[in-house]
């Protein structure tokens, strides 16, 4: 053990012996004297405004020796096992692109686009709209009538085998939750008029005339063009013509 390490656990040892006996402050300064007491510590830098700070590089030196450490910037790197494992040469190859091979089959081809018809609707999309009857809504200041439909009566009542029932108030309500949080596009075009029309609606490819009438929440208008779908809904019993629900 060399002497300056001797020193230091000579004095750790008085350092321990006095922590059980007075606080932790006094302690504080004991270790911070016996640090400063042991020779040969080296000390950390002091920057100064005054001068420059040396930045060289110190030789590195063996612990407990002095001697200086052996540098490895000088040893030279050698290829392992160069037989077995050796870098491939790339130097000389270059890249080239090429045209891409044909597909194996027709079936890897992309099927041409499908033609898009021309939609001959026009209209406007009226947002948010509120039910009024089973066949008429309003929305955007617009009252919409929908063509070729009346109406069940809100106060209407049905019977079915015996057995009465209020189908227009159900009638309603079946086209309120089927309508809600829905645009639907009618053929309303100025914007100034207000008053109640009635117009041919969708919603996408649905026709709500059609819809109201084949289920059965709503009557055909003579000449409207929903006659079939009321006979279907009759014979079907849905809606006002069927049990209630």
């Amino acid at each position: 053990m060399t002497p300056l390490l001797c020193s230091v656990v000579r004095h750790m040892k008085l350092v321990r012996s006095l922590l059980s006996k007075i606080g932790a402050a006094t302690a504080i300064c004991l270790v911070a004297f016996v640090v400063a007491s042991v020779p040969n510590l080296p000390r950390p830098p002091v920057f100064s405004d005054a001068g420059a700070v040396d930045t060289e590089r110190q030789p590195l030196r063996v612990l407990g020796t002095g001697r200086p450490a052996r540098s490895t910037e000088s040893a030279a790197s050698r290829a392992i096992a160069p037989h077995f494992v050796a870098p491939p040469e790339v130097s000389g190859l270059g890249l080239e692109r090429i045209e891409a091979r044909p597909p194996l089959s027709e079936l890897g081809l992309a099927s041409p686009p499908k033609p898009v018809k021309p939609d001959d609707w026009e209209g406007t999309v009226l947002f948010r709209p509120v039910v009024t009857s089973s066949a008429s809504f309003e929305a955007m200041g617009h009252t919409i009538f929908v063509a070729g439909t009346e109406p069940v009566g809100p106060d209407q009542s049905c019977d079915f085998a015996g057995v009465a029932w209020r189908c227009g108030e159900r009638a309603r309500l079946a086209f309120r939750y089927w309508l809600r949080g829905r645009a639907p596009l009618c053929q309303v075009f100025s914007p100034a008029e207000r008053q109640p029309v009635a117009a041919a609606c969708r919603l996408g490819k649905q026709d709500i005339g059609a819809w109201l009438v084949a289920n059965g929440w709503a009557y055909a208008r003579p000449g409207g063009g929903y006659e079939k779908a009321e006979a279907v809904a009759r014979k079907a019993k849905m809606g006002v013509f069927g049990p209630p629900d």
